[in-house]
């Protein structure tokens, strides 16, 4: 999974000079890679790519939006801007940055998820400005990481429903 995201980062590289034979090359770079066929299809700063496993759609900058399937009981800071947003079937990652402590929106998570009735199966703080939880709801796991970066909290939200 982990190489196929790479190539895929290495294909939205491609597909963001904008042009039609850079779209036709990633997607036949992300195509020799997953083994599938594939379709790439630019719009302004998302980009999706279209395969017989469902499609994978990654905005960032000024067009990433929360997706409109954004589950409601999943914890969101208070002040957030949202980096970058990757939908795939069955997951969501979306990445925010916040404003405050990685402490202090680490606890308001743990305290949230559980109000809305998660199952917090881990908590980990490697140290003061990086930190992880992770949760279950029926067949959902979130995994949220929080990290001090100049000035701001990176929140990384992993979202997944098991078949």
């Amino acid at each position: 999974m982990r190489s196929f995201l790479f190539l895929v980062a290495g294909a939205l590289c491609l597909a963001g000079c904008g042009k039609s034979p850079s779209e036709r090359l990633a997607e036949a770079a992300v195509s020799a890679a997953s083994g599938h066929k594939v379709e790439v299809d630019k719009d302004g700063g998302q980009v999706t790519i279209k395969s017989d496993q469902g499609d994978l759609k990654i905005a960032s900058g000024e067009s990433a939006a929360l997706p409109a399937s954004f589950p409601k009981d999943v914890y969101l800071p208070a002040e957030y801007s949202i980096d970058s947003v990757m939908e795939m079937p069955n997951a969501q990652v979306v990445s925010l940055a916040a404003s405050g402590s990685a402490a202090t929106l680490f606890a308001d998570a743990s305290k949230q998820m559980q109000a809305q009735g998660w199952k917090q199966t881990m908590a980990m703080q490697q140290s003061g400005s990086a930190q992880m939880l992770a949760f279950e709801k029926d067949r959902r796991s979130a995994m949220l990481t929080f990290d001090e970066q100049d000035g701001a909290v990176k929140v990384g939200l992993q979202l997944t429903t098991r078949q």
